[in-house]
């Protein structure tokens, strides 16, 4: 495999591990290559599988950038614990590998070899020298401190996992019964039986009985009842506001122009380069590679005779024989252009430097091609002086967050026993003070900071273009108000409660006499009158009554497998005595075509809930073990850690 991977390096091909940028992004699988660290370093441990600290800190950094991803998208992830979560991840992942140590789980290396194969990609051209060949020096740099045989291994060990997943997953069976079942709740017609008691009509009964005060005191103090009355807490503080122009000289000319320099062409493109190219393609026929790798080498010798004959043999030897009627001649492009190759676009703008230039033979998705430049139209830029201004708004905003944050942090740092060096840092950059009261924690940075200062404290920080130093001067803490002041809202409270046990009694007590009892007298007895409900699937569509469509009742209908079956359901507004009354393959279903659609559906549904439920089960099963058998140890700077988040 090394042998593999020194041939890619010398060969004069454009491409090399994508895995690089996963690992400088901080992306990807989580491969990270600590290995020669582990004994003496590591801070989790599953067996004789080891995970460094310096691994640990990099899942941590990319789990902590996920969530931060999901929040900013708006996804709020609640109770979240970033190192708790991948405290776990990292010891499943332990012991997922002992598993494939201890099951002889082993790849081929020509699939290894696949899958490096698998991970090629275009590099920028400052990996590559002038004549296309690697910079082998560059790639070590960017791959460093971590060697290639680290890189492969881990490679490697990826294969494995797969295979061990493929393994569970060919392990899973569906038992024709389930399948049945899942068909029936799904897409058989069922007819229903349902009476229902009413919450007001026990809300009523309820209110004729007042408790005592002791009784109502008990209740009051119930956890989730005080809550409900605490007053929030309220803070007030000092804020002092700092801006740019009073903290930060101005940016010069030069400055400015140094940066649009340098960003030119990322930053302040109006038209992109675009290029136009000829295209020669030659077929891989099945089984027959070195045949067309020699055929293409043969038309890129005869090409570079004379590069003006280029159009003339895309039309006599090209493969794609549309495009070779047009000589081959593609519409123009930019480097972003997602209707071409990837790999010609990248060739082109990369390694054509002149027009008529031909590049090497290079290897596309459906084959090999040699390209052309024909011509390059340059990009359009924003002129310096259209957005001089901007840019020193953009650099001294920069300059005034480094700065501040590394100044306010050191004045606030001392500010409670020397808070004449927080004056005379207020008065030189003229902070703008004003008064801040919040009556409840809220979404925001200025509520989130003031929530968490102790009474006398400060904090800083930037908001949007702003430095800000805040201090909280009073804390008025949460207060429960005594049960005379809150009274009648209590004995609401009392009431609804004491309704909704009593209801929840009675559909109890009338799901026992069902068993019994026939349906219609069992309703009787509770004063309800029986209701009829349907679910039919027609033509594709759903059709049922609107009671069946209710979330608490749709959950609880899952139960009733088979007729005669009964279920009590809770709802906000009622309690619901539900019987299914019969089940039939639906009408739609005659057709046997259609049913086997439905029940392919019904099988897909059951499949990847028993995936899912087998792969959590049999890591779970794994970390079982190891705890009882205390094969598991994580070091106690990680959990401490964890226990502060």
């Amino acid at each position: 495999m090394i042998g593999v991977m020194r041939k890619l390096i010398h060969n004069n091909v454009y491409k090399i591990f994508l895995w690089i940028f996963l690992i400088m992004m901080g992306m990807g699988s989580g491969l990270v290559f600590f290995r020669n660290e582990e004994d003496k370093n590591w801070v989790i441990k599953a067996y004789s599988q080891k995970l460094t600290d310096k691994k640990f800190a990099s899942m941590l950094a990319q789990a902590k950038q996920q969530h931060e991803m999901f929040r900013q998208r708006g996804f709020v992830l609640p109770n979240a614990n970033v190192q708790k979560e991948t405290v776990e991840a990292a010891i499943g992942s332990l012991l997922s590998q002992n598993a494939m140590n201890k099951l002889g789980v082993r790849v081929s290396q020509a699939h290894v070899d696949q899958e490096v194969q698998k991970q090629l990609q275009h590099l920028p051209s400052y990996f590559f020298r002038e004549d296309g060949s690697l910079n082998e020096q560059v790639f070590r740099e960017r791959l460093a401190p971590y060697t290639i045989e680290e890189f492969i291994s881990d490679i490697e060990t990826e294969s494995k996992n797969k295979l061990l997943q493929g393994l569970i997953d060919a392990s899973l069976y569906v038992p024709k019964f389930e399948l049945q079942l899942q068909y029936n709740v799904d897409f058989a017609d069922k007819q229903y039986s349902y009476f229902m008691l009413n919450y007001q009509k026990y809300l009523e009964q309820v209110r004729q009985d007042t408790p005592s005060h002791e009784t109502l005191q008990k209740f009051y103090k119930r956890s989730q009842i005080v809550e409900k009355f605490k007053t929030p807490e309220r803070r007030s503080g000092k804020m002092w506001t700092f801006d740019a122009s009073h903290y930060v000289a101005s940016i010069t000319e030069s400055d400015a122009k140094s940066f649009y320099d340098k960003n030119k062409m990322n930053r302040y493109v109006t038209t992109p380069a675009q290029m136009q190219v000829r295209l020669l393609f030659i077929e891989v026929e099945p089984g027959k590679e070195q045949e067309a790798k020699a055929k293409i080498q043969e038309l890129k010798q005869e090409a570079d005779k004379d590069p003006s004959t280029f159009e003339a043999m895309v039309r006599k030897f090209s493969d794609d024989k549309k495009s070779a009627a047009q000589g081959g001649l593609t519409d123009l492009f930019t480097k972003t252009d997602t209707t071409l190759d990837k790999v010609i676009v990248n060739t082109a703008f990369e390694f054509l430097g002149e027009d008529g230039q031909i590049s090497a033979p290079v290897k596309t998705d459906r084959g090999y091609e040699l390209i052309q430049r024909v011509k390059k139209i340059p990009a359009k830029y924003k002129d310096f002086a259209s957005v001089s201004s901007e840019i020193k708004q953009e650099l001294g905003a920069e300059k005034f967050k480094k700065r501040f944050s590394q100044d306010a942090s050191r004045v606030v740092h001392g500010a409670r026993y020397h808070p004449e060096s927080l004056k005379a840092f207020i008065n030189r950059y003229h902070g703008d003070l004003s008064e801040v009261r919040l009556d409840a924690r809220k979404a925001g940075i200025l509520y989130t900071n003031l929530f968490k200062l102790e009474e006398g404290r400060y904090t800083q920080y930037i908001d949007k273009d702003k430095g800000v130093i805040l201090m909280c001067d009073a804390i008025e803490k949460s207060v429960t108000p005594p049960l005379e002041e809150v009274r009648s809202k209590v004995l609401g409270l009392y009431f609804e409660n004491k309704a909704l046990d009593l209801m929840k009694d009675q559909l109890a007590q009338a799901l026992k006499d069902a068993q019994t009892m026939n349906f219609d007298e069992v309703a009787q007895k509770y004063g309800a009158t029986v209701h009829q409900a349907y679910f039919k699937y027609n033509n594709g569509k759903q059709e049922q009554s609107a009671i069946l469509k209710e979330p608490g009742v749709q959950a609880k209908l899952k139960g009733l497998q088979y007729g005669g079956a009964m279920t009590a359901i809770e709802t906000a507004s009622d309690g619901i005595l539900m019987r299914l009354d019969s089940i039939e393959q639906s009408d739609s279903s005659t057709d046997s075509s259609a049913l086997q659609e439905q029940k392919n559906q019904a099988g897909k549904m059951m499949f990847y809930t028993k995936l899912y439920q087998s792969k959590e089960g049999f890591v779970a099963s794994l970390y079982r073990i190891a705890k009882l058998n205390n094969k598991i140890e994580v070091k106690s700077e990680i959990l401490q850690a964890d226990s502060t988040k």
